[in-house]
């Protein structure tokens, strides 16, 4: 735990510094949504506060003490649930026909519906409050009033029911439009590391399909709005199922809508034992292998999920009730008992652990001291008085951030123009094999080979039983985000086949504005040995995004890939950068054993990078370098000379 502590504080310090260096309008602009999920590490929730109909209610009152001590503690996100239905929001919308086939009789827009300024202030207070101490910040629209005014009027058995063509319908989504556009305009110039939850648990009300049709809805209003929502992580969930099927039913459509978007889902599983302080449940113990494995499982479902739509995910809310059902502001305990305070800690422990190991972000629920879900004690408030002295349930708060190790193998890092280029994390992982157009006859299967290997112990296979064409049978590596217009890339990797005659290209597809364009490479004929293959590229002005696909449909055979590299010419390694006046030449090349090194001028050090960017050799004035301990594949050599000039060469280990 001390070790996440004191990366959680430096991370802290980051952020306010370059708040303090930068300004608050730029920073993190440039954050892909894997990288906002990955600093988001682990949170809380700031339930029962704004999401009661008054702040005070449920919870006490929210002070900025709150949030340094989330920080303090090593935390990294907060969301924030608020509700901004009934009084805090004017206009009604129950004067509209709620009857089928009334839609064209609602003559309305946004503007008849008005979120009270003095609430929205206060919302704001304490958004500032938040991100003031470099937390990475939520608003996620949640509560009873929602429900009942919005939610409910999706849920045919519900009394509040409105008709899909009613004019109640239009009336209600309208409101809700125009309540998120006035959220988006008020923080419009907010950093991004503030992040819009589209809303809270629908899937109980709300079908898959409507709520695909309002997650595009709001999607597109909020991006309207410009500034920093044109590229502000949102994070949405699906209709129609809940806990860790919600994001699974969420549509292509909205997932390819935009490149910002994160998947949520809550888990509370299993209710006998997290609601165990209610009269109904009365499971007080938690912690089997078997009740672990069904954590697990569930939560595969949802990586699965995130890697095969390329889309990263948080975990929005999971807790477990307070120990015997213990109220901290009183000290008194459940009438119907509640969670073993051990197996408490340990359910907290697990899914913190197991999330982060997936490489989902958190927010474990919260919702004060007098609550029955009890983390922060809500000491930040000056006049809460608690049974029990502290600031948190100690043993809890250390569970949270305690274990899990961020996954290497999961989501893109800003250097991965090819994401698991050695398949090492999964032969799916960030690839997939497409056969597209309707009148293709090509037939072909993708799968793990861990016999026939370059290096490592996984490459790609694909068997090819019906070829017609290059490019009807494509393995697709995940779409490159980042602009590198006018860039040079280099791509490579190792390739061999089994089959006569056999051959493959690799190709660039590069997205301007709505028309992709596809340059492909020459073609490469295969051996039935591993060899290296690469092709350079040039990336045209205004790309939006980048996809590498390697082009297999032309003959029948099986195919066998590893070790994809990618390399930009102004690569951060700075080896790009040529001098005429220098010769240097590394012999032989590919070698197994050792390379030479020849070159008019005086060699004054000598790095090896591999393909990933790591160091893996460091030595000084070398003339031969001993690379036996190396793995097979393609290194590059990076040599700095007396006069201060440098090059780079590429060699490969056999």
């Amino acid at each position: 735990m001390a070790s996440y502590l004191i990366i959680g504080i430096m991370n802290r310090f980051i952020i306010l510094l370059f708040t303090y260096l930068l300004g608050v309008s730029s920073l993190f602009c440039q954050m892909s949504p894997w990288e906002v999920v990955q600093d988001m590490g682990r949170g809380l929730n700031l339930g029962n506060a704004l999401s009661a109909p008054v702040e005070g209610n449920w919870a006490p009152v929210v002070y900025e003490q709150y949030f340094i001590d989330v920080a303090d503690a090593g935390f990294s996100n907060v969301r924030i649930p608020i509700d901004f239905y009934g009084s805090r929001t004017t206009g009604n919308t129950a004067s509209w026909s709620s009857l089928s086939n009334t839609s064209n009789q609602y003559q309305g827009n946004e503007t008849d519906f008005s979120v009270s300024a003095s609430y929205m202030d206060r919302v704001q207070t304490l958004v500032d409050w938040s991100l003031n101490q470099g937390l990475f910040t939520i608003i996620d629209i949640h509560g009873a009033e929602l429900k009942s005014e919005f939610l409910e009027t999706f849920n045919i058995d519900n009394a509040n029911y409105s008709a899909p063509s009613s004019a109640k319908r239009a009336a209600d989504l309208m409101k809700f439009k125009s309540i998120w556009i006035q959220i988006a305009n008020r923080f419009v110039s907010h950093p991004s590391n503030l992040l819009f939850e589209v809303v809270n648990e629908p899937y109980f009300e709300v079908s898959a399909s409507e709520m695909d049709a309002i997650n595009l809805m709001i999607i597109e209003a909020i991006r309207a709005t410009g500034g920093n929502n044109s590229t502000r992580p949102i994070i949405i969930t699906g209709g129609g199922s809940n806990s860790y099927q919600a994001p699974t039913t969420i549509s292509t459509e909205v997932l390819q809508s935009d490149s910002n978007l994160i998947a949520s889902f809550h888990y509370y599983q299993p209710f006998s034992f997290t609601s165990s302080s209610k009269e109904q449940f009365n499971d007080f113990n938690w912690g089997t292998n078997a009740d672990k494995s069904n954590v697990a499982s569930h939560f595969d479902v949802v990586r699965s999920w995130s890697e095969t739509n390329n889309i990263p995910v948080t975990l929005g809310e999971f807790a477990a009730d307070n120990e015997g059902g213990l109220n901290y502001q009183t000290g008194v305990y459940g009438s119907y008992g509640g969670p073993v305070h051990a197996d408490r800690v340990e359910y907290h422990r697990y899914l913190a652990e197991q999330a982060i190991n997936r490489g989902f972000s958190f927010s474990a629920w919260c919702s004060g001291n007098k609550s029955n879900k009890t983390i922060h004690l809500r000491t930040d408030n000056p006049d809460t008085i608690n049974a029990y002295p502290g600031i948190w349930v100690e043993d809890v708060k250390q569970a949270l951030l305690a274990d899990g190790d961020w996954p290497d193998c999961y989501g893109p890092s800003d250097a991965e123009i090819v994401r698991n280029p050695d398949f090492e994390c999964g032969f799916s992982n960030h690839w997939d094999l497409f056969l597209p157009g309707n009148n293709n006859t090509a037939q072909a299967t993708f799968s793990e080979s861990t016999t026939t290997v370059f290096s490592g112990s996984t490459a790609a296979r694909i068997d090819v039983t019906s070829a017609q064409d290059y490019n009807k049978v494509l393995l697709r590596n995940a779409v490159y985000q980042e602009d590198l217009s006018n860039q040079t890339l280099t791509i490579g990797c190792y390739a061999k086949a089994l089959g006569n005659n056999v051959s493959f290209k690799m190709r660039i597809k590069s997205q301007l504005s709505e028309n992709p364009i596809f340059i492909p490479s020459e073609i490469f004929q295969l051996t039935s040995s591993y060899q290296y293959y690469e092709f350079e590229y040039t990336v045209p002005e205004g790309s939006s995004n980048l996809q590498l696909q390697v082009l297999l449909g032309a003959h029948v055979g099986t195919y066998f890939l590893d070790a994809f590299y990618a390399d930009v010419q102004s690569s951060p390694l700075g080896i790009s950068q040529t001098y005429q006046d220098l010769e240097m030449i590394l012999f032989p090349n590919p070698t197994v054993d050792y390379l030479y090194i020849k070159s008019n001028q005086e060699i004054e050090s000598v790095r090896v990078y591999n393909v990933l960017g790591g160091l893996v050799i460091s030595l000084d004035k070398p003339q031969k370098i001993d690379i036996q301990s190396l793995a097979r594949g393609l290194y590059l050599l990076e040599a700095k000379f007396n006069n201060g000039a440098q090059l780079t060469q590429k060699f490969i280990k056999d």
